[in-house]
């Protein structure tokens, strides 16, 4: 489990990422960047290229900061993917989105943590095992509603 920050402009592109992401990470979604601060406590920073102001410097202030701070990062981007160092903190995924190379960009910078999951057979007596839900996973709503018309 670890903190993330998205910095995307479109307000539904940042929702779909943060359900992507739900629930094995906590997002913060800004829709600029405004400077390191806003880096702070995260494990990992996912960047929409696009979102940084068309300023000759941008993306290579943004790297710095993440490469000074020590802060792994997924930039998403449109067209041929950039060149970004440091290579072993920093991956590039192409837009429209696809979960699995998104998954993979993800798997690559951040470490795994098995242990979040129950094992088999490690719940008490009566007591259902509990898995977290597969990130992207489609919730069925039918499951969990109850018709009110419905006599008990």
């Amino acid at each position: 489990m670890g903190d993330i920050l998205i910095i995307e402009r479109q307000p539904i592109l940042r929702e779909a990422l943060r359900q992507f992401l739900f629930p094995e990470h906590h997002v913060t979604a800004r829709d600029r960047w405004s400077g390191a601060e806003d880096v702070a406590d995260h494990v990992l920073v996912i960047v929409d290229r696009d979102c940084l102001d068309a300023g000759a410097g941008a993306v290579e202030e943004v790297l710095g900061v993440l490469a000074r701070l020590r802060v792994p990062s997924i930039w998403l981007h449109t067209g041929p993917a950039p060149t970004l160092r440091p290579k072993g903190r920093t991956a590039a995924v192409a837009k429209p989105l696809e979960g699995p190379a998104l998954e993979a960009a993800l798997r690559s910078l951040l470490p795994s943590a098995p242990e979040d999951r129950p094992e088999a057979g490690t719940a008490e007596e009566d007591e259902p095992l509990e898995y977290p839900s597969p990130a992207g996973a489609i919730i069925e709503l039918t499951e969990v509603v109850d018709d009110p018309d419905e006599e008990p």
